[in-house]
């Protein structure tokens, strides 16, 4: 399973530097791209200009890519003044936006050396939409229901930002992917070429991951954003958020 990668990558020098790239990379574009960004909540949620690059970093380095984008979105935090204790689920929502993206992203393009190449024909720019539109609704149970749980802000408002904001996100970053893949590749830098990818395809466990990690997002963003009453959607939602969490474990 693909959640094996994230603990045995730190065995290899090569995936430790990636990792440290990427953070670097990722909490440059936060800092740098600050500015830009609209406030909603100030100190607590942003439209943020650097989730461009969330899921793009993820399906290139996997699980590099996912450790780097969460420390990076943690280091981004300090530095604009937004680290607090709802940045320990902005952490896993970051880390769930790459995760979520290049795992599946393996799952449906497992061809030899396919996960890698750019978006060549309409079936692969669809299943990256996709997955990009789902990666986004996990980031964003993830994040909104811990900081209902915290009291900090309401689950309606950070969900239906986050969905957005990492969507969109997404999906221009396709174009980058588009543009840099083959190139990164050649050079030996994206993270099949660095590991040997296991259980690709869809073996009976991912299957049943696939379907967790969706229902878990679309029908816990879905739900507490549009139906649930406030008093409901800590405990109902935090369903959905174990059904992500059981999700990813399993892909």
């Amino acid at each position: 399973m693909p959640v094996r990668g994230t603990i045995s990558m730190w065995k290899s020098t090569r995936m430790i530097v990636l990792v440290a790239v990427v953070a670097a990379v990722y909490a440059t574009a936060q800092i740098t791209l600050n500015p830009f960004s609209l406030v909603l909540i100030p100190a607590v949620l942003e439209f943020k200009m650097a989730n461009v690059l969330t899921m793009l970093l993820g399906v290139l380095f996997g699980p590099a890519g996912a450790w780097g984008v969460a420390i990076g979105n943690a280091v981004g935090d300090l530095f604009t003044g937004n680290l607090a204790l709802g940045s320990v689920f902005g952490f896993f929502s970051s880390f769930s936006v790459a995760y979520v993206g290049y795992t599946l992203w393996r799952r449906f393009r497992p061809e030899s050396r396919e996960a890698d190449r750019p978006l060549r024909d309409l079936s692969a720019v669809v299943i990256y939409l996709a997955i990009g539109l789902v990666a986004a609704t996990v980031a964003a149970v993830v994040l909104a229901w811990g900081l209902n749980l915290l009291g900090i802000a309401p689950f309606r408002l950070v969900s239906n930002t986050l969905v957005a904001n990492f969507a969109v996100g997404s999906w221009i970053g396709a174009v980058l992917y588009s543009l840099v893949a083959n190139r990164l590749t050649a050079m030996g830098l994206t993270w099949t070429e660095i590991l040997e990818p296991v259980d690709s395809g869809w073996p009976a466990h991912a299957m049943l991951g696939a379907l967790l990690v969706t229902v878990g997002g679309f029908g816990g963003w879905l739900l507490g954003a549009f139906v649930l009453p406030e008093a409901s959607i800590t405990p109902v939602v935090g369903f959905f958020f174990a059904c992500i969490v059981a999700g990813c474990l399993l892909l």
